[in-house]
């Protein structure tokens, strides 16, 4: 672990990436060891998307089990229409590159306003979390788009039916783990379902339940994080409705042997100093990474409606 650095030391830093060449080009090429840990912990797609690190020169080929996978998915490039293979025994996926910057005044270095620091870090960081969560996430959603049959579940209200105010409640979830079991030879174990606040907030109704053991309880009552631990399953909570609204959750499901994506990592993340900058009395930074996405597994989701 590196040493802390104290506010005074990060004001100097700062200051030094006005003025100097060598300094800005240290400052800019750490934001990508800063930034690493951040996606690790806010990313939704990463948990989802299993991270694997490419070997110079390698293909991002991966072997598909005969057993239960009909088909597999594959995101050609950002924006682009996902790709679906039948019958396949692997898979080759693309990989592609995300890119963004940054730039601040050469002034406000020279002010040590940390606070710009701190803001331009996390505006790189935000540009490539943001990138990575529509990239998997318009993966995921035409992989959903295509589902039927048990794969999608209907939400269930307060009484266990499925008209009237459709809630994340104990009686979906049970109705969630009960299909999951069916899925397949040998079923599926659900592990984790990716929800919107409002739904996440059906759970916390539960305490009033009757009968519903105490710990049960302080486990559904237990918000503020990013996910929670319920009956064994851990709910994410997704805030950008773009990604997941408040009709639909995803649930997904694990079987020995089987994981749902892939994420081939061609490039790590790395950052460096923009050279164009100075030129206009600015200081700037460029990142980039090259990565792609495939579903290997075809049942490992399943689609919870609530409309």
């Amino acid at each position: 672990m590196p040493e802390p650095v104290s506010f005074e030391e990060q004001v100097a830093l700062f200051q030094a990436t006005a003025d100097s060449a060598k300094a800005h080009e240290e400052w800019a090429t750490s934001r990508a060891e800063v930034i690493m840990p951040l996606l690790e912990e806010q990313s939704t797609v990463r948990p989802i998307f299993r991270y694997m690190r490419l070997a110079p020169g390698a293909q991002a080929r991966f072997d598909i089990p005969h057993e239960d996978v009909e088909c597999v998915w594959m995101l050609p490039q950002v924006g682009t229409t996902p790709t679906i293979q039948m019958e396949t025994t692997s898979i080759m996926v693309d990989t592609f590159g995300l890119m963004g910057g940054v730039e601040y005044q050469e002034d406000v270095a020279r002010e040590g306003r940390v606070d710009m620091a701190q803001m331009v870090t996390r505006r790189l960081k935000n540009n490539f979390l943001i990138q990575e969560e529509l990239a998997g996430w318009s993966l995921i959603k035409a992989h959903a788009a295509m589902l039927g049959g048990e794969q999608i579940i209907d939400g269930r209200n307060d009484d266990g039916g499925t008209t009237g105010q459709k809630k994340l409640n104990i009686h979906t979830i049970n109705e969630t783990i009960t299909t999951g079991d069916t899925l397949g030879q040998g079923g599926r174990r659900v592990t984790n379902i990716y929800c919107s606040p409002r739904r996440f907030g059906d759970l916390r109704s539960a305490v009033t339940m009757a009968g519903l053991p105490d710990d049960l309880k302080m486990a559904v009552w237990n918000n503020g994080k990013g996910s929670d631990n319920v009956a064994e399953l851990k709910f994410h909570k997704v805030y950008n409705q773009r990604l997941v609204d408040d009709n639909t959750a995803y649930a997904f499901t694990q079987k020995e042997g089987y994981f749902y994506g892939i994420m081939p990592v061609r490039e790590l993340l790395n950052s460096r100093p923009n050279m164009l900058s100075p030129n206009e009395w600015k200081r700037g930074i460029q990142m980039r990474e090259r990565l792609g996405f495939g579903v290997l597994d075809n049942l490992g989701l399943m689609v919870i409606r609530f409309d």
